[in-house]
């Protein structure tokens, strides 16, 4: 699901929008190392214990974010806008205990592609008009949006990569670093 209006030209500037990932539930799977971790569905857990022994249990664990296993279509994403030289915008939580987890993450799983690290309600900082967030988490799409970005809700990657093609087909086989 797209939330902006479909079929947009490119915007203005560079030539072309920005793509951005978000790491967790759309490269990397949080859920089901939770899952593993908790012994339950990682929401259970925190509404059972609260958000404050949640995340500190995760925080002890030491290697969470390191250790997640990739989404099972997170290569194919990845793959289908590689030419669009994409960027890994992920939230983290309070706390500096899991940026360079994040990161290190990154680097093994995609080589070479830039990494961002914000708290989730702060990706907005990083839209320009026009530039796309693939993201599992809609709770803060509304402020992507208000800063010009298209939203796109990640529910898996052939949906993803068609609503980015419905939105800006002229990106579908745009040769790298240059706009169709």
């Amino acid at each position: 699901m797209i939330a902006a209006a479909p079929a947009s030209p490119l915007p203005e500037g560079n030539g072309w929008p920005h793509i951005f990932l978000d790491c967790d539930g759309v490269l990397a799977d949080f859920d089901t190392y939770a899952e593993a971790y908790f012994g339950m569905n990682p929401r259970e857990y925190e509404k059972r214990m609260g958000s404050e022994q949640f995340w500190r249990e995760l925080e002890a664990k030491g290697d969470f974010y390191r250790n997640l296993p990739l989404m099972p279509d997170a290569r194919a994403l990845y793959e289908g806008v590689k030419h669009l030289n994409p960027t890994i915008l992920t939230g983290c939580p309070r706390g500096n205990w899991a940026e360079a987890q994040k990161v290190a993450w990154a680097h093994e799983h995609f080589p070479g592609v830039p990494v961002i690290t914000c708290r989730s309600s702060d990706k907005r900082a990083h839209a320009k008009p026009g530039d796309v967030l693939i993201d599992d988490w809609p709770q803060h799409r509304h402020r992507w949006i208000e800063h010009g970005g298209v939203f796109i809700s990640h529910f898996d990657a052939e949906t993803s990569l068609a609503a980015l093609w419905a939105h800006y087909p002229q990106l579908s086989a745009a040769p790298t670093g240059e706009p169709k």
